[in-house]
């Protein structure tokens, strides 16, 4: 009943939508690029084959123009829906097998009617492809190392594979994993290194194909994507703003990244994309070991970024790229701002003081979480780049509602572990109140004089 209801009103609000038109670059970036596969051209933009984007969700775009007949975003508002359901779906699942059907249903329930995961149903970007992806990844890990089995282990890599096609992020994690599961699996050793091996396999099948048509176009090795050298300089040079440093992208003159890139490359012939990936990443790695105090102070601004509260509608009205009533704008503010510190706090109760008693599933959601946060700190951070890590957090709260983790006479007897929740909930808050007074009071200003 509750997936019902979590369809019926997304589909309810999808009429509204269809007006809306491609609000960010890497919006127009994915509908270009899905044009291209629909009209045969392959993985390309105007200027040709590219890697700049991994290519699933584009993908995922272009085959449903082509099921569709057409070329409407509606029609993948509408397909984005039906996996935001799912999504919610495979929380249920999640948190039954590591809680009860009541911390399931919170989980759910939580997945289904978050604000930001809501609107990004309609927004034609990754978030929604691989929050899905990322949780049935994480759903079928936890299975694995419960109850090893071949079939499991592969879809578990085939999972994690499709994941990083759609997110790089993700693409070294078997670095991680394969290990993890040969030593932590519930079973004999030779079960365990064979369902490794069939994890590897799964993921390399996935990501292989698309890894060698990279490095053969680019003439330089290319997993998924050569976005993520330019990040990484983006977030690590001279010039990186410290206000928002996913925002280099914008600066200009001798402050832009790619103003020191030289005519030609070091090594002669013609820049590729992947080429300058890697001359970025080359300058990104040398700024950061020349000036290493300044390196861990932006990695603290990244990770303050990336679990700063979600912002992103609001810088939306703010900057007219998109104009609501004011109600609108009032309403999904203020559910936007509170949504995310509850259903936080709630998750940091669970992971202290209710984790899930099968030690490995807390161990793999854990390190899900701190390899996604842990890269974007290392380039930079947004609360964009945390959104599909909700339905984990989900899972979580689901486990401390489920447990009444929140109730003073639980916190007060938990010792330790309650000092470990109360000092992480601190260090959340004084994230926010350092953000607000330092930044966003003025952006604040700046949007109520928009929306008076």
């Amino acid at each position: 009943m509750l997936l019902v209801l979590a369809l019926l009103v997304r589909l309810a609000v999808l009429p509204a939508t269809a007006d809306v038109g491609l609000w960010v670059a890497d919006e127009r970036h994915y509908h270009l690029l899905a044009s291209s596969l629909v009209e045969a051209k392959g993985f390309a933009f105007e200027s040709g084959p590219t890697s700049l984007r991994p290519p699933l969700y584009p993908a995922m775009v272009a085959g449903t123009w082509q099921v569709t007949g057409g070329r409407s975003l509606q029609a993948i508002r509408f397909a984005q829906i039906l996996l935001s359901v799912a999504t919610a779906f495979l929380a249920f699942v999640l948190a039954r097998r590591l809680y009860d059907q009541t911390a399931a249903l919170w989980a759910a329930g939580i997945v289904a009617f978050y604000p930001s995961l809501f609107i990004a149903s309609y927004l034609i970007l990754t978030e929604t492809l691989f929050t899905f992806l990322l949780l049935a990844h994480a759903t079928l890990l936890v299975r694995l190392l419960q109850r090893p089995g071949l079939a499991v282990a592969a879809a578990a890599g085939t999972a994690l594979g499709l994941a990083a096609l759609t997110r790089s992020v993700l693409w070294p994690l078997p670095l991680l994993l394969v290990p993890l599961i040969a030593w932590r699996a519930s079973a004999v050793l030779q079960r365990r290194v064979i369902c490794a091996a069939v994890f590897t396999i799964g993921y390399l099948v996935v990501v292989t194909p698309w890894a060698v048509r990279n490095t053969r176009l680019q003439g330089v090795p290319v997993v998924v994507d050569t976005m993520g050298g330019l990040n990484l300089m983006m977030g690590n040079y001279e010039h990186t703003p410290h206000d928002r440093i996913w925002d280099a992208v914008s600066m200009s003159g001798e402050r832009s990244w790619v103003w020191n890139l030289p005519a030609l490359p070091p090594d002669g012939g013609r820049w590729t994309e992947g080429l300058k990936e890697r001359w970025a990443r080359q300058q990104a790695v040398e700024f950061m070991r020349e000036h290493p105090g300044l390196t861990l102070w932006r990695a603290a601004i990244k990770f303050g970024d990336f679990w700063g509260l979600e912002r992103d509608f609001v810088a939306g009205v703010q900057h007219g790229v998109i104009r609501p009533p004011v109600w609108v704008t009032a309403l999904i503010a203020v559910t936007t701002t509170v949504a995310f510190p509850l259903v936080l706090w709630l998750a940091v109760l669970g992971v202290w003081l209710r984790p899930p008693s099968e030690w490995r599933a807390h161990l793999v959601l854990l390190l899900l979480v701190a390899v996604v946060c842990g890269l974007h700190t290392v380039v930079f951070g947004h609360p964009r780049y945390r959104l599909p890590l909700t339905p984990i957090l989900a899972v979580y709260a689901g486990g401390a509602v489920s447990a009444q983790a929140w109730q003073w006479q639980r916190l007060r007897g938990g010792g330790v572990r309650s000092l470990g929740a109360l000092a992480t909930a601190a260090l959340f808050i004084a994230i926010w109140v350092a953000q607000f007074a330092v930044r966003d009071w003025a952006h604040l200003q700046r949007l109520l004089a928009v929306t008076s």
